[in-house]
């Protein structure tokens, strides 16, 4: 829940942002990719701290397996997206790229901002010295 407070909202927050700038600078389309690019970078680093972390906590001698496992389902599945997303036949000729890239790029530097200063005061233990 921690991470949903401090990340996942205010990361919304600045989808927001950055999907009003977009719609001044580039109308219609802007507001589109902004939207579509922010809310990719959000469901897309959102996805483990939801789905991972019940994961590992239920068995941890799987977590890395898990994680990496999961890693590439979710890389691929971001491929896909992307490919399909920017396709300039289809729906991506109705998004500004300029804008979706603008987006995941802030969208992503807030989200790891926020992550690390949340990881950091949260104080939990990353190895065991027994």
């Amino acid at each position: 829940m921690q991470i949903v407070r401090r990340v996942v909202l205010p990361s919304l927050v600045v989808v927001a942002v950055v999907t009003v700038v977009a719609g001044f600078l580039g109308g219609r389309d802007g507001v589109l990719g902004a939207l579509v690019g922010g809310v990719l970078v959000v469901a897309f680093l959102g996805a483990s701290p939801g789905l991972l972390d019940p994961l590992t906590k239920a068995n941890p001698m799987a977590s890395l397996p898990i994680a990496l496992g999961f890693f590439a389902v979710k890389a691929v599945i971001a491929i896909v997206v992307l490919t399909v997303l920017l396709d300039e036949d289809g729906i991506g000729q109705h998004l500004d790229r300029q804008a979706v890239a603008a987006a995941m790029i802030i969208t992503t530097l807030v989200w790891i901002g926020l992550h690390a200063v949340t990881l950091r005061r949260s104080r939990t233990p990353i190895y065991d010295l027994e």
